[in-house]
């Protein structure tokens, strides 16, 4: 799952979004957030996630998954990747909250398995 907050219509596909803010460049028209923030909005969520600064690891509901970060800047993310165990997504609840924790901050989820990035939500968290 990928996340991410765009501020303008970029015309490119969600995956060719994803490729571009993985080689940790900025790009015109994609929201950045400071890492620390958002570390702080995961480990709110998953209070016993192992914060290893550069990504995130949580092991629970018989699964895992592990969040990586895209970087504009050496401290700014604007790319939020979540990799996850298959029976992970048995676990409604675990995926609720990995989505709402990117929603939280105005991300909306790109889901390369189907192609399909939903809905920019709102930010809840103040950046």
């Amino acid at each position: 799952m990928y996340f991410w907050k765009q501020t303008k219509d970029l015309q490119m596909r969600p995956e060719q979004v994803v490729d571009r803010l993985a080689e940790d460049k900025p790009l015109d028209g994609v929201a950045t957030f400071p890492r620390t923030l958002v570390r702080e909005v995961f480990r709110k969520a998953f209070p016993d996630i192992v914060d290893r600064d550069a990504d995130l690891d949580w092991e629970g509901a018989g699964s895992y998954f592990q969040v990586g970060f895209g970087h504009a800047t050496e401290r700014d993310v604007h790319l939020i990747s979540v990799f996850c165990g298959y029976s992970l997504l048995k676990s409604e609840d675990t995926m609720n909250r990995i989505i709402d924790a990117c929603c939280s901050l105005g991300c909306a989820l790109y889901d390369p398995q189907t192609g399909e990035r939903y809905e920019q939500p709102e930010p809840t968290v103040e950046v």
